[in-house]
Formats: C-alpha cells, sequence, structure tokens
C-alpha cells in the first residue's frame, strides 16, 4: 500500500509540473505576440521613392513624331534704340518624343515686321529641346486633355530689307506651350516665346547691344497614325552638326541632313548647310560673307563591312559626295559645284540615337571675284560635330 500511495504521488507531481510547464510556455508565446504588435518597423513609414524615369511601351521612336503648322503675331522691343516692330508670323515645325518627359523639333518659320515705313522679311530656322512638364510633375497619361510643354533652343534669323544688306543674326528662344489634346493624333497649341538675338537684327543699332523679340503662336500639331507601318522610314535618320573650318580666315558651319542606310553597309545622306566666314575688311575692320550649300553623299560603314555584327557601340563610317553652294558677294558666280570626302566616327548612345566627329575636306573650283587670283581648284579642311537620331 505504501508503495502504491508513493506511485500516484509521483504521477500528480509529474502532472502538475507539465501543467506548469504549458502555462508559462503559453504566456510567454503570448507576451511575444503583444510585443510583435507593438513593434513599429521603420522601413513601413518611409517616404516612397520616386519611380525611374518613365519610357514608351514601344521601342519604335518614329511612332511618336509630329508635325506642327502655327500661325500669330511677332514683336521687336525697344531695348534702347527707340525703334519697335511688328507683324504677322507663321512657322512649321516636325519633332519626335524620345520619352514622355523628353522631346526634339526643328523647322522654319517667317516673319513680316512692319517698322515705320520699313518692311522687314524674316526667313529663319529653329531647334527646341521639349519637356513635357505635365509628364514630368504628374506622370505621363496618353488621356490626358491639357499638357504644358517647355521649349528651349537655338534659332538663326535672316533679316531681309529692299535695297539693304542681308543680316544674318543667331540666337537663344524659350516658349511655354499650352495644348490640348482634341483626338489621339489631333492637338490645338497656344505658345508664347521670347527670343535674344545680338544687335542689328532690325538693322537698327541699339546701345544694350541686343536685341529682344517676342511672339505669341497658335496652331495645330498632327501625330500621324500607323506612321511607323511606312517601309520607307525603316533604316532612315536625321542629323543636326556644326563645326569649323580652315579658309584662311574663321569659319562657322552648320548642316541638317537626312538619309537612309539601304543595308547593312551602304546608305545616303542629303544635307543643306550654312557657312559664315567673319572676313578681315581695310575699312569696317571685319565683315561676315554668308552662304547656303546642298550636298548629296554616299555613306560605306567600314565597321560593318568588316565585322558584321549589330551590338556596335561605335561605327566608322566613309561618306563621299558631290554638292553646291551658293556664295556670297565676294564671287563672279551665283552657284559653285564642290566634291567632298569625310571620315565620321559615331557612338551609339541608344538603339536611336548617337554622337559623331566628321572631319572633311572639300575640292571645288576657284570662282572669286578677281579672275586673276583665281587657282584652277581649291580645297578647304572642316570639323563637324553632331547628333544622329535613326527612326
Amino acid at each position: 500500500m505504501k508503495n502504491m500511495g508513493k506511485s500516484y504521488k509521483r504521477i500528480l507531481l509529474l502532472g502538475i509540473g507539465f501543467i506548469l510547464c504549458g502555462t508559462l510556455a503559453a504566456q510567454e508565446q503570448k507576451q511575444d505576440s503583444t510585443e510583435g504588435k507593438n513593434n513599429i518597423k521603420a522601413s513601413e513609414y518611409l517616404m516612397p521613392k520616386r519611380k525611374g524615369a518613365e519610357k514608351f511601351h514601344s521601342k519604335r521612336g518614329s511612332e511618336h513624331l509630329f508635325f506642327s503648322v502655327g500661325s500669330g503675331i511677332g514683336y521687336l522691343f525697344n531695348v534702347g534704340g527707340g525703334q519697335t516692330a511688328h507683324g504677322p508670323r507663321a512657322s512649321f515645325m516636325a519633332g519626335n518624343w524620345l520619352t514622355p518627359v523628353i522631346g526634339l523639333r526643328a523647322g522654319g518659320e517667317y516673319t513680316q515686321w512692319k517698322q515705320g515705313d520699313t518692311d522687314m522679311h524674316l526667313a529663319g530656322a529653329n531647334v527646341d529641346y521639349l519637356i513635357n512638364i505635365s509628364a514630368f510633375a504628374a506622370r505621363y497619361n496618353p488621356k490626358r486633355v491639357f499638357e504644358v510643354i517647355g521649349a528651349l533652343g537655338l534659332s538663326y534669323q535672316a533679316t531681309i530689307v529692299k535695297d539693304q544688306k542681308t543680316i544674318h543674326s543667331y540666337g537663344l528662344r524659350a516658349g511655354l506651350q499650352g495644348k490640348l489634346n482634341v483626338s489621339s493624333a489631333f492637338n490645338l497649341f497656344i505658345e508664347p516665346q521670347l527670343a535674344l538675338y545680338p544687335d542689328r537684327v532690325d538693322n537698327q543699332s541699339s546701345w544694350k547691344r541686343y536685341n529682344l523679340a517676342g511672339s505669341l503662336m497658335a496652331g495645330i500639331t498632327y501625330k500621324p497614325a500607323g506612321y511607323t507601318t511606312l517601309t520607307f522610314l525603316k533604316g532612315g535618320f536625321a542629323s543636326l552638326a556644326a563645326g569649323t573650318g580652315d579658309t584662311g580666315n574663321v569659319l562657322f558651319d552648320t548642316e541638317f541632313a537626312l538619309g537612309k542606310w539601304f543595308d547593312k553597309f551602304n546608305g545616303m545622306r542629303i544635307s543643306a548647310g550654312s557657312s559664315t566666314a567673319f572676313l578681315d575688311n581695310e575699312d569696317s575692320g571685319s565683315n561676315r560673307d554668308f552662304n547656303i550649300s546642298l550636298n548629296i553623299d554616299y555613306l560605306c560603314s567600314l565597321t560593318r563591312l568588316f565585322s558584321d555584327r549589330d551590338s556596335h557601340v561605335f561605327n566608322l563610317i566613309v561618306a563621299g559626295g558631290i554638292g553646291s553652294y551658293f556664295p556670297g558677294a565676294e564671287s563672279s558666280s551665283s552657284i559653285i559645284l564642290n566634291g567632298r570626302i569625310g571620315l565620321q566616327g559615331e557612338i551609339r548612345l541608344s538603339a536611336h540615337s548617337g554622337l559623331w566627329l566628321e572631319p572633311r575636306i572639300n575640292i571645288f573650283k576657284d570662282r572669286s571675284y578677281r579672275a586673276d587670283l583665281q587657282e584652277p581648284i581649291r580645297g578647304t579642311v572642316g570639323l563637324m560635330v553632331g547628333t544622329t537620331y535613326k527612326f
């Protein structure tokens, strides 16, 4: 009996021990759960990070091409010369949105100013960098009805007045465009602009040595639907360049070109450019001679010719062709034919854009004003720096 009583006591003590262990474990688990609920994770309350730069879903950059026509009024402000001018203005622009936020556009414009009894005609060309302020501030939304676009770029103006020398001016300009998207293909816009030029854009002198011009334009923009399905765009490109040359005087060159690669090795480009030579003059000390050129070049990609791969970051291209330029007053001919050859080195920045450097040699028949000083053939050496956009 004693042994049986001791066994019962042992069983009772073991049972009490198990109950106490289970109670303590439950209390610890409950305490841990309560502390977990009270703990605050700092990572859950951090400021949200802004998403990366937005991109179009399509990799075909030409799907976002646009063409704009506008009209309005241009105005020349009085900045110290006592002269103002105003008159109608018209423009045509073509461009492309590289991303939902960043774009480029280029085009030409015509303005007719009235300054007293004098009629002035201004023919110009512009290149602008665009930023979609609405998409930058509030993310890109293709269904947004109203958008604000900022524009900053370079401007060229040729001021033509009857019986006076043509004035060529380069300047900076900025604009702020508000556009109403009426459909996926069309939008209406209003754009005030300001432009800053060196003095005498109106053939008048100002003691402040600069001219300030403004304009208010209204127009329509067309975005071609299905434009990328056109086969002639495949392999196409556009380029813009500036540079210098050696003619015995300081020379500044600009050029705009359109071209196409017919296959991996052979291509062609057609370009229009301008050259401004700063000449020494015994009477006034300095003078400018301006001319316009048109050229067509054959292109051969040496890189792909010797290494048939599409993943090249650097491309070496031989360019050679013929053209013509229309010289200034110091010439006995109104048009001069020339030949040229260049070697272009291009660095690819993306699938659609690149930067390049191209030294050139131009050869032409001498048509200078004095026949007794003419040479049979003359040559110039130049260097152009530019950018290319591939459709």
